[in-house]
C-alpha cells in the first residue's frame, strides 16, 4: 500500500499552473492568429492574380493600339486613293506612258533526256 502526501496544506488554495480559462484564452488566440494568417494569404494571392490580369490587359491593349494604328493608316490610304493604285499595281496594271519591268527568277533548265535501253533477253537465260 502506498501512502500519498497531501499536496495542499490545510487552509491554502491550490493554484494550478495552467487552468481551463488560460487554455481557452490561448486556444482563442491561436484560432484568431490562424484566421488572420489565412485572410492575409488569401489577400496576397488575390493581389498577385489581379496584378497578373492587369499586366495581361495592358499587353492586350498595347497590341490592340498597334492594330488600330495600322487600321488608321489603311483608312487614310483608302481616303486618299493610294490603296487603289497599290492594288492595281499588284495586279499588273501600269499608268499610261509608264515603262514596266517585270523581275522574275529564271526558269530552271529541263533535264536532257538520257538514252533509254530497250529491254532484251539476256543470253544466259535458259528457256524451260
Amino acid at each position: 500500500m502506498r501512502h500519498s502526501k497531501a499536496t495542499v496544506v490545510a487552509g491554502t488554495v491550490r493554484a494550478r499552473s495552467f487552468g481551463l480559462r488560460e487554455i481557452l484564452i490561448l486556444f482563442g488566440i491561436a484560432v484568431a492568429l490562424g484566421w488572420a494568417g489565412v485572410a492575409f494569404a488569401q489577400e496576397a494571392y488575390l493581389s498577385h492574380k489581379l496584378s497578373q490580369q492587369v499586366a495581361d490587359l495592358r499587353r492586350d491593349n498595347a497590341s490592340i493600339a498597334a492594330q488600330n494604328q495600322g487600321y488608321a493608316k489603311d483608312v487614310q490610304a483608302l481616303k486618299s486613293g493610294t490603296a487603289d493604285e497599290e492594288e492595281a499595281r499588284l495586279n499588273g496594271y501600269a499608268k499610261p506612258n509608264e515603262k514596266l519591268y517585270l523581275v522574275t527568277t529564271p526558269p530552271s533548265p529541263s533535264p536532257s533526256p538520257s538514252p533509254s535501253v530497250s529491254p532484251t533477253a539476256s543470253p544466259s537465260a535458259k528457256a524451260h
